[in-house]
């Protein structure tokens, strides 16, 4: 009994220390923490929202600027080369500010693959579609493709850079 007495002694004398403290020590540390904390709260809430409005704007760029090309092709245009150049700088916008918000060790990927699709993009011509049409062998009677399809190309880059909005 005589040790859960000095125990409660203990306890309560620890108690009342700290209540002096409290009604000691000023009350401003603690409502500037409150206050900071408030504001890093308002700040994550802010940039989450911010965050996804650029993965939106990113994915809606990309499904009504590239609309007739992916994710199905619905029609290959004429001077693709001009087409998708016309097309850049809106996209090269949302990629910018989408950038901001694309985790550090997942930003090198993030740049690469965009500087693939933008070179494919500024590469293209429409000689390169036309001469994905297989070649007919007379010995092997095999279809040989002189280049990658630049179809499957495009589909895989655009892919390539909407896998970035599902962080």
């Amino acid at each position: 009994m005589n040790e859960n007495s000095l125990n409660e002694s203990a306890v309560s004398e620890n108690i009342s220390q700290i209540a002096g403290y409290f009604e000691t020590v000023p009350m401003w540390p603690f409502v500037l923490f409150g206050i900071l904390g408030l504001v890093a709260i308002f700040v994550e809430i802010l940039n989450r929202k911010r965050r996804a409005n650029a993965i939106d704007n990113f994915r809606y760029t990309i499904e009504t600027e590239l609309a007739d090309l992916y994710p199905r092709h619905k029609g290959w245009p004429k001077n693709i080369n001009i087409y998708l150049c016309s097309r850049l700088p809106e996209m090269q916008e949302n990629f910018e500010v989408l950038r901001v918000f694309i985790p550090q060790d997942r930003l090198a990927s993030y740049n690469e693959d965009w500087n693939n699709f933008r070179d494919f993009c500024r590469n293209i011509t429409d000689e390169q579609c036309a001469g994905t049409e297989p070649d007919h062998t007379d010995d092997t009677k095999t279809v040989v493709k002189k280049q990658p399809d630049p179809k499957e190309t495009f589909h895989k880059l655009v892919s390539d850079l909407l896998k970035h909005t599902n962080l």
